[in-house]
Order: C-alpha cells, then structure tokens, then sequence
C-alpha cells in the first residue's frame, strides 16, 4: 500500500513536470539572445497577455517555423502564442514588444498522450498495488486470526 502512494506521488510529479518544464526566459527588447534548450523538441513560445510580442528564432542561422499552437496552454499567467522545433538546440531569439519590460517565455509543450498516460498509468497502477497490498492485509490478517486459535 505503501508502494501505491509512491506511485501515485510519482505520477503527480511527472504530471506536474510535463506541464510547467523548464523554461528559458527572455528580455523583448529588440536584441538578440543566445538560448539553450534541449534538441529536437516542440516548444511554445509564452506571452503574458497584457503584453504582447513578436519574435524571431535562429537556428543555426536558419530562421525556425513559428507556427500556431496546436491546442491551449496555459501556465500561471503565461499563455502560448506559437510553437516551433528547437533544433539543434542552440538558439538566438529575439524579441521585441510595445511594452516596456516584457519578457517572452521559451518552453517544452506537454504533449497530451504523454500527461494522459502518466494520469491514467499512475492512477491505474497505484489502484492495483493498493488493492493488492490491502488483499495481502488480509490475507495476513485472517492467517494470524486462525494461528491464535
């Protein structure tokens, strides 16, 4: 039983995890900036909605497809605007908006096969270790009961 609720904690730190990721913060100030996110992921590109902006990303020198985002994603006040590829990893993004201190936010986009199966997988297996270890409770339980007689 013990196991069951380190499977369902595990489960909720993955799941937690595939949502919030790692991300890379930038200055939108016109200037270019030098990130470094894992390769050959699909990443979104946050805004906050009160300020918007407009970026461009390098990879390599060859500018990365900032296409629409392929669903909703919202993390705290942070909303995705667009989703590209990362690449190589080695990126130069540079932003800029009409807003003074805006910052733009590179990161990972859960994909929704991945947080529905660890959801349904956690719950799934944390269900049968529980039962399991409250069959062998029982089981215990009543072998002990006859023992005593």
């Amino acid at each position: 039983m013990v196991a069951a609720v380190l499977v369902l904690v595990a489960a909720g730190v993955i799941f937690w995890r595939s949502l919030s990721g790692d991300a890379s913060v930038v200055d939108a100030d016109g200037r270019p900036h030098q990130v470094t996110v894992p390769a050959d992921e699909t990443y979104g590109v946050f805004l906050t909605g009160s300020r918007p902006a407009t970026c461009t990303i390098l990879d390599g020198g060859d500018e990365a497809d900032l296409g629409p985002v392929s669903g909703s994603y919202e993390v705290n006040q942070w909303t995705a605007d667009r989703e590209f590829e990362t690449g190589s990893g080695d990126l130069t993004v540079t932003c800029t908006a009409t807003t003074p201190e805006a910052e733009v936010r590179l990161g990972p986009l859960p994909s929704i096969g991945g947080v529905v199966g660890a959801i349904f997988g956690g719950l799934c297996l944390a269900g049968l270790l529980g039962v399991g270890g409250l069959a062998l409770l029982v089981v215990t339980v009543v072998r002990r009961s006859r023992a005593v007689r």
